[in-house]
C-alpha cells in the first residue's frame, strides 16, 4: 500500500492557510489544517464541509463554499497544484450534480441563521411548528458569528440566578433609560420597550432550548447603570451558534445551507404565502403560513458601494439581498445611512478593520492612555466608548494610539489571541514596523514614536504629565478616575493604532410590536415577521455593548412566537402552488 502526505499552502482571507493531503493507493483519504488566521467560527464551519466534498469527489475541482469563498477556493486551487507538482494523478469520482426543483410545505420558514433567526426558528419550533431555515452561506451564524456571546439578562431566572441581589436592581424600564441615555433619545420606544420586557424570557428559553450555560461576563461595561451582562463561559458565538442549531435539527427542524431566496410570492389576494431559493443544484420554492425574515444587515453592501469611509470589520456577505427579492413587498424603512461605529478598529487591509474591544478596554483599566498622532492625549480613557469614538473622529487623520507598557501589552495581547487574532497574525503586523496600517510597533519612547508618526517631545512629555497625575491621583485635563491610573513600568512601550471601524447597520424596517412588518401605508403585512439587525430602531443611533445580541434575542422570540401563533389563527387557507400568483421581488431594469 502506498500512502504520502503532501503539503499544501494557500493564500486565504486573513492570510496563510497551510494544509496537508494524505493519499493513499492514489485515494485522497484526509485533509488536515496545520495552520490558519482565518475566523474560527466562520473556518471551522466550512472547513469541514470542504474536505468531505473533496474526499466524497476524490478531486479538488469542486464548488467553494458561499460565503467563504476566497478562503475555499484559495485551498482548492493549492491543493490541486500540490498534486499535481507531486506527481499525483486521482481518479475522479464526481457526484450527481444534476439540477432539481424541490418543494417544501411547512408552517414557518425563517430567511437567516444569526442568532435573531435561530431564536425565531427555535422558539417556533418550540410551538410545534413545522419550521425550515434558509441560509444562502455555506456556513452558520450570520453577523453573530463574528461577535462574542454577550447578552444582557434583564428580567430573567438566569440573571437572577447568577447575580443574587443586584439582579433585583436591574428592570426593564431601567434598561430603556440606559438605552435612551446612551443613544441620546434617537431609539423608536416600541421597539426599545420590547426589546427589555423579553430579553429575559428570551434568555430563559434559549438557555433551556438549547442546554446553554451562561456566566456573568467578565467584562460589565460602564455604558450599563448596573451589572447585567452575561455570556457563555467560552465567550464564543461559535459555541452558541452550533449548539442552538444543533438543537433545533434534532428537535426536528431542517436547515438548508447555500440557498439563496431570489423572490417572494403572493397570493390572488395579495398575501405572502410562498418563495423561491437557489441552493447549488436545485431550485427551491417553500409554501409557508409564515415568514421570518432575519437576514441581517447591509454593511457590506454600503462599503463596496462607498457610502462611508469608515472601515468595515463585518461579513462581506451582509448585502442587504431583500432589498431586491422583497422590493414587490413595498416595505416601509427607516434611517438606512444609520452605522453602529465603534472606536476600537485595526485597518489589518485597506478599508477593513478588525475589533480590539476587548484587548482596548483591558488595557485602559489598566491605565494606557491614547494619545493622537500630536502625541497628546485626547480623552479621559476610562470613560464610555462613545467618548473615545468621538474624540477619534475629530482627529484630522482619524486615527489615535494607545500607548501601553510591557505589562499592560502582555495582557492586550494575550485578549487578541483569545479574541479573533492569531499569533502569526499579530507578528505580521510588528514585521510591517509601522510602515503602513495596521500600526503595531514596540521599543523604548523615541523609537515607538518615530516608526508610529508621533511627534516624540509631545508624547515624551504627555507620559511625564501622565506619571504627575497618577502620584497625586488626580486628572486636571479629563478627569479620568485614579483607581483606573496607573504608573508606566520599564522602558519598553508598545502603540498600536485605532481606528473607527462599523459592522452593524441601526436603520431598517418597520415592524408594530409583534414584529410584523410594515408597508409604506404603515399597515401589516399578512403572514410577515421579521427579526434582528434588518429592523431599525430599538438601540437608535448608539447602541450599548451586548445590545446587538440582546435585540438579535428579544426581536428573534418575539417574531418566533408571533409567527407560530399566526399558523394557528390566519383565517388564510393556505393555497396550493399552482394557485400561487407568483409575483418576483426583483428589480427589473
Amino acid at each position: 500500500m502506498s500512502e504520502k502526505t503532501i503539503k499544501a499552502t494557500a493564500e486565504g482571507r486573513n492570510g496563510q492557510i497551510d494544509f496537508d493531503i494524505k493519499v493513499e493507493n492514489n485515494r485522497i483519504t484526509d485533509i488536515n489544517v496545520t495552520k490558519t488566521a482565518e475566523t474560527p467560527g466562520i473556518f471551522n464551519q466550512v472547513v469541514g464541509k470542504l474536505k468531505k466534498n473533496i474526499i466524497n469527489n476524490q478531486s479538488f475541482a469542486v464548488d467553494a463554499i458561499s460565503g467563504a469563498s476566497i478562503m475555499t477556493q484559495a485551498m482548492l486551487d493549492s491543493g490541486k497544484k500540490a498534486l499535481k507538482e507531486n506527481g499525483v494523478n486521482i481518479a475522479s469520482q464526481p457526484s450527481d450534480q444534476s439540477h432539481q426543483d424541490v418543494t417544501y410545505d411547512v408552517d414557518v420558514a425563517v430567511i437567516g441563521s444569526g442568532m435573531a433567526g435561530l431564536m425565531a426558528a427555535s422558539r417556533a419550533l418550540s410551538m410545534g411548528k413545522n419550521v425550515l431555515l434558509l441560509e444562502k452561506n455555506g456556513y452558520l451564524g450570520g453577523a453573530t458569528i463574528l461577535n462574542g456571546s454577550n447578552v444582557v439578562g434583564t428580567g430573567s431566572k438566569l440573571a437572577a440566578a447568577l447575580f443574587g441581589e443586584e439582579a433585583q436592581k436591574d428592570s426593564p424600564q431601567l434598561l430603556v433609560q440606559d438605552i435612551a441615555r446612551e443613544c441620546r433619545g434617537t431609539n423608536y420606544p416600541l421597539l426599545s420597550n420590547l426589546l427589555a420586557q423579553n430579553i429575559g424570557k428570551a434568555v430563559d428559553f434559549i438557555t433551556e432550548f438549547a442546554d446553554l450555560t451562561y456566566q456573568q461576563a467578565e467584562t460589565q461595561t460602564i455604558e450599563h447603570s448596573v451589572d447585567r451582562q452575561i455570556e457563555m463561559p467560552t465567550e464564543s458565538s461559535y459555541e452558541l451558534i452550533s449548539k442552538v442549531a444543533n438543537a433545533f435539527t434534532k428537535k426536528g427542524g431542517k436547515i438548508l445551507l447555500e440557498t439563496r431566496v431570489e423572490q417572494l410570492n403572493k397570493n390572488k389576494q395579495g398575501q405572502l404565502v410562498s418563495l423561491v431559493a437557489e441552493g447549488k443544484h436545485e431550485t427551491v420554492t417553500v409554501n409557508f403560513k409564515s415568514l421570518v425574515m432575519a437576514a441581517g444587515g447591509w454593511g457590506a453592501r454600503d462599503y463596496l458601494k462607498h457610502k462611508t469611509n469608515i472601515p468595515y470589520y463585518g461579513p462581506m456577505t451582509s448585502t442587504g439581498d431583500y432589498f431586491d427579492f422583497a422590493k414587490n413587498m413595498n416595505l416601509a424603512s427607516r434611517n438606512l445611512d444609520w452605522y453602529k461605529v465603534y472606536p476600537h478598529g485595526l485597518e489589518v487591509e485597506p478599508g477593513i478593520a478588525k475589533l480590539t474591544t476587548y484587548s482596548t478596554k483591558e488595557a485602559t483599566d489598566m491605565g494606557a492612555i491614547f494619545v493622537n498622532t500630536s502625541g497628546k492625549r485626547i480623552v479621559n480613557e476610562s470613560a464610555p466608548y462613545t467618548h473615545f469614538r468621538d474624540a477619534i473622529a475629530e482627529q484630522k487623520d482619524k486615527i489615535a494610539f494607545v500607548v501601553m507598557d510591557e505589562r499592560t501589552w502582555n495582557r492586550f495581547y494575550e485578549l487578541l489571541l483569545k479574541y479573533g487574532f492569531s499569533k502569526d497574525e499579530v507578528q505580521g503586523f510588528f514585521d510591517l514596523d509601522g510602515k503602513r496600517s495596521p500600526i503595531l510597533v514596540s521599543g523604548d519612547l523615541k523609537t515607538v514614536a518615530q516608526k508610529a508618526g508621533i511627534d516624540y517631545e509631545n508624547l515624551k512629555k504627555t507620559l511625564t504629565d501622565y506619571d504627575k497625575y497618577v502620584a497625586s491621583g488626580n486628572d486636571p485635563e479629563f478627569g479620568r478616575p485614579c483607581q483606573f491610573m496607573h504608573k508606566y513600568e520599564g522602558e519598553t512601550y508598545f502603540v498600536i493604532e485605532q481606528k473607527l471601524r462599523f459592522c452593524t447597520t441601526l436603520g431598517g424596517y418597520e415592524t408594530n410590536q409583534r414584529m410584523q412588518l410594515l408597508d409604506q401605508d404603515f399597515k401589516a403585512l399578512d403572514n410577515f415577521y421579521a427579526a434582528g439587525e434588518i429592523v431599525g430602531g430599538a438601540n437608535g443611533h448608539d447602541s450599548m455593548p451586548s445590545m446587538m445580541n440582546s435585540w438579535s434575542y428579544a426581536s428573534g422570540f418575539v417574531a418566533g412566537t408571533e409567527a407560530a401563533d399566526n399558523t394557528n389563527y390566519q383565517k388564510l387557507t393556505t393555497t396550493s402552488p399552482a394557485s400561487t400568483d407568483a409575483v418576483s421581488g426583483a428589480s427589473k431594469n
